[in-house]
């Protein structure tokens, strides 16, 4: 499988993509979908959020730098995910970073969301199609590359690894598993990231905690449809009905 890791956001992109905003927009969403929501559509601008979730009854939900929008259901905090689950079946997300990346890669075939949480099931995913090339798309922060998501597209290349999946890593990609060879505690290294820092100063400390937990979730938030992108859960080894 040739593997290539994306710094920022591209429109050029293969047949299948994961896209990585581990602080926090794929976070969440995998922890939203394994706490039972059923879907969860993502946009990127937050007139159209309000708009799909008004017609469909969905939760809405959403930030800009970093702090809840007025008006909306919740945030984007992964430690509110069970909480928001119990509410409803669906939501629509709309996010500073993530759902632009989420964006950007609309004419992949197959688009997957992932992040250090989920980053074995993403692994799993991703090996359960035939897949000769994967694009690893980091969100970045506000146009500026991010270590925390390069971190969580390493994990993945690591899992796959660790499944016995050869790579054929671009230099991109082969640098992004120097940065997790170097890190003797991915928690630590999450944390030295400045978008962690931001974070940490407004108040959201737990959310980068639970950002850095390695394998928490089994769940790989998959697009099901793509305009507005709309995911669901994909578990290893679960039929979907």
């Amino acid at each position: 499988m040739r593997a290539d890791v994306a710094l920022l956001p591209t429109t050029e992109v293969p047949g299948t993509v994961v896209v990585f905003d581990v602080l926090r927009m794929t976070t969440t969403a995998s922890a939203l979908l394994a706490a039972g929501l059923e879907r969860l559509t993502v946009v990127a601008e937050v007139e159209t959020a309000r708009d799909v979730a008004a017609a469909s009854g969905a939760l809405l939900l959403g930030e800009r730098h970093g702090v809840a929008l007025p008006g909306f259901d919740g945030g984007n905090s992964p430690l509110h995910a069970p909480s928001l689950a119990e509410r409803g079946r669906e939501a629509v997300v709309c996010t500073t970073n993530g759902s632009r990346a989420v964006e950007a890669a609309a004419s992949a075939e197959r688009l997957l969301l992932g992040a250090i949480v989920n980053a074995d099931a993403v692994a799993a995913a991703l090996l359960s199609q035939p897949t000769d090339e994967v694009l690893l798309m980091c969100a970045g922060t506000e146009g500026r590359v991010s270590l925390d998501d390069a971190l969580g597209a390493a994990c993945v290349l690591r899992a796959l690894q660790r499944r016995g999946r050869e790579l054929s890593l671009s230099d991109a990609a082969a640098m992004s598993l120097l940065l997790l060879d170097a890190s003797d505690d991915v928690a630590r290294t999450l944390a030295g990231a400045s978008h962690a820092r931001f974070l940490c100063g407004i108040g959201f400390e737990r959310d980068v905690s639970y950002a850095a937990r390695l394998d928490l979730l089994d769940v790989v938030p998959t697009r099901r449809q793509v305009s507005p992108a709309r995911f669901e859960p994909w578990r290893e080894g679960v039929t979907r009905s």
